[in-house]
Parts: structure tokens; C-alpha cells; sequence
């Protein structure tokens, strides 16, 4: 009976998340349309690209991702509008955003910038579509949880060497796990003859800079998911990686379809692996809610709308 619900559940997570990639590729559309008429130029792509082997990827990928987060969000018991803003904010800066900064460093392409206004689109769309068809139990507005509530549970000088350490902790992380992952793909990435539209020219220095900004953003966009949680910590944990991974590494995963995949997408993926479920771990062990534990054996419901 249990493996029979599950698979139903399955299915229809699957039909939602095809609906959220619908919607996506209809964001897609309008973003394109805003950003003509407001003048901005196309992004630079890789020649070799093909849109219609990329598309159904696309796809996919969004099937994926809006799973992960409908389930994750499913059992945070916000209302409909704060659930709305963080999957809007929150996927914007971790499937987006992210990677355009990565973009900026690591690659030749050129008008980035109009990247970070198309991506606000899509990332509507998909969180529109994903705080509609997952929606929580209905239940009490009593228990919902709040930032001041939050905030009240430490000193304020203790939440600031926590907030500080979870930020500066970001490029450490993302370097080591980036180590690891260099040994296997290096290679690959100098090879002149492949013309990847890659800069590999840039500083340590500028490389480190590029992720302190870039942790920032990434503390921002799990910070709503941290506050809301009524759990353990190994499942904050658990939950916030996969949520974290499934948003950087599907692009490589999935839609980077002319790398090798033993021999570069691969060893990225447990690198992204890694690196997600580290900063999960930091964000987990210092920003957890004081009351998790408490509340672990009861979790409240709040009304979807």
C-alpha cells in the first residue's frame, strides 16, 4: 500500500513538475520579448549550441528542479505569498543568478547583464506555477514561524559571527571542492582546439572576490528556508543540499550536452555535490532555529493561501 502511494505520488509530482517547466519555457518566451523592447542586446552563446537539443534538456531540468523545491516547500507551512517570494528570490539566485557571476569570470560571452533581467521571468513563472500546485496542508496560522522569532532565540552579537562565518565559510568551500574537481577537467578546459568561449586567465584573487559575493547571495537565498524550518538539523541538512545541488549542478548535469560526461560532467557534479552539501552543513550547524528540536515531533500546518 505504501509503494503504491508512493508511486502515485511520484507520478504526480512528475505531472506537476511538467506543468512548472511549461510555464518556465513561457517566461523564457516573455523574457526575450521584455528585453527587445527594452533595447537590451542577446547574450553571446557558444556556437556550437544547439536550442533544439538544449530545449528538451531544459525541460527536464525543470521537471527536476521544481520537485525538489515544491517538496521541500510543501512542508514549510508558509503562506501562499511568502512560499511565492522566496521560490521566486530563491531560484532567481541559485539556478540564475550564480551561475551569470560564474559566467562573468570563467567565460568569454558577452552581454552577461542582460541575463540577470531575462532570468527574473522564467524564475516567476516557475515559482508562480510551484507555490500554486505545492501547497500545505491546510491548518493553523498560529505556529507560523517568523524572522523576529527567529532572531529573538540568540544575542545579537552571536548571530553576527554565525552570519559572518556562514558567508566566509562560502569561498573556502566552493574552493576546495573546485580543487578536487581540477585534477579530472583541466585538461579538457585547455585544450585550444575546443573552443569553449572560456577565460582562464583570471586571478586567485579575483576568483575569491567573485565568491564573496556571491556566498552573500547564496545566504540570502536560504535564509527563508532556515528560518521556516520545523525540523532536525541533519534534516535541514539533507533537505538544504539537494535543494542547493539539484539548482547549481543541472545545468552541467543535464544541459551541458557537449562535454564528456565520464570526463568532465562527472567529476563537476561531485563537485557541486560536495560543495552544496558543505555549505548545508555550515549553514545547518550555525543558522538553525534554536526551537527545531522542539518542535521536530509536531510539526504546524498553515492555510496555501
Amino acid at each position: 500500500m505504501n509503494g503504491l502511494r508512493l508511486l502515485k505520488r511520484g507520478g504526480l509530482d512528475i505531472l506537476k513538475g511538467s506543468l512548472v517547466a511549461t510555464a518556465t519555457l513561457v517566461g523564457l518566451a516573455v523574457a526575450g520579448v521584455v528585453t527587445n523592447a527594452l533595447g537590451l542586446p542577446p547574450v553571446g552563446m557558444p556556437a556550437f549550441m544547439n536550442l533544439s537539443t538544449l530545449v528538451p534538456l531544459l525541460f527536464v531540468s525543470e521537471v527536476l528542479i521544481a520537485i525538489v523545491l515544491g517538496e521541500c516547500f510543501q512542508r514549510l507551512y508558509q503562506s501562499f505569498w511568502h512560499r511565492l517570494l522566496w521560490l521566486w528570490m530563491g531560484h532567481y539566485v541559485l539556478y540564475y543568478a550564480l551561475n551569470n557571476l560564474d559566467a562573468f569570470l570563467f567565460t568569454t560571452y558577452t552581454n552577461l547583464g542582460t541575463s540577470f533581467v531575462a532570468n527574473l521571468f522564467p524564475a516567476l513563472f516557475a515559482a508562480v506555477s510551484m507555490a500554486l500546485l505545492w501547497r500545505p496542508a491546510a491548518g493553523s496560522l498560529a505556529q507560523r514561524p517568523s524572522l523576529s522569532a527567529y532572531l529573538a532565540a540568540r544575542r545579537p552579537g552571536n548571530w553576527a559571527w554565525r552570519f559572518a562565518a556562514a558567508w566566509l565559510c562560502f569561498p573556502l568551500i566552493y574552493y576546495l571542492a573546485g580543487r578536487g574537481a581540477a585534477a579530472f577537467t583541466l585538461s579538457y578546459y585547455q585544450n585550444p582546439g575546443l573552443d569553449l568561449g572560456l577565460a582562464l586567465k583570471f586571478t586567485l584573487g579575483s576568483l575569491m572576490a567573485m565568491e564573496v559575493l556571491r556566498g552573500a547571495l547564496f545566504l540570502l537565498a536560504v535564509l527563508p528556508i532556515i528560518v521556516a524550518w520545523r525540523g532536525s538539523q541533519r534534516n535541514l541538512w539533507l533537505v538544504l543540499g539537494l535543494v542547493i545541488f539539484i539548482q547549481i549542478a543541472i545545468q552541467t548535469l543535464v544541459q551541458a550536452y557537449w562535454m564528456p560526461f565520464l570526463e568532465v560532467r562527472i567529476p563537476h557534479s561531485l563537485e557541486m555535490l560536495a560543495d552544496s552539501y558543505g555549505q548545508a552543513a555550515v549553514a545547518a550547524w550555525l543558522l538553525a532555529p534554536r526551537t527545531a528540536a522542539a518542535l521536530q515531533a509536531s510539526p504546524q500546518t498553515v492555510p496555501a493561501m
